[in-house]
């Protein structure tokens, strides 16, 4: 029985070693929101950029 509470505690022990704190864990949500919006913002830069491409051609058909 002992050897299972000893198991058991250190069991516990790496599973609390292994979680990161609540800073850590602000840290990495503000890191992949940047790098998320950074994502968005470049896509929807492609998006604009072939929007004008495609009414820059469409009026150059229109002429």
């Amino acid at each position: 029985m002992t050897d299972e509470k000893y198991r058991n505690k250190e069991q516990k022990e790496k599973q609390e070693q292994e979680l990161p704190d609540d800073e850590e864990l602000d840290d990495l949500m503000i890191k992949t929101a940047k790098s998320q919006i950074r994502s968005d913002y470049r896509r929807s830069l492609g998006c604009e950029n072939s929007r004008r491409c495609m009414d820059l051609h469409k009026s150059k058909k229109d002429e």
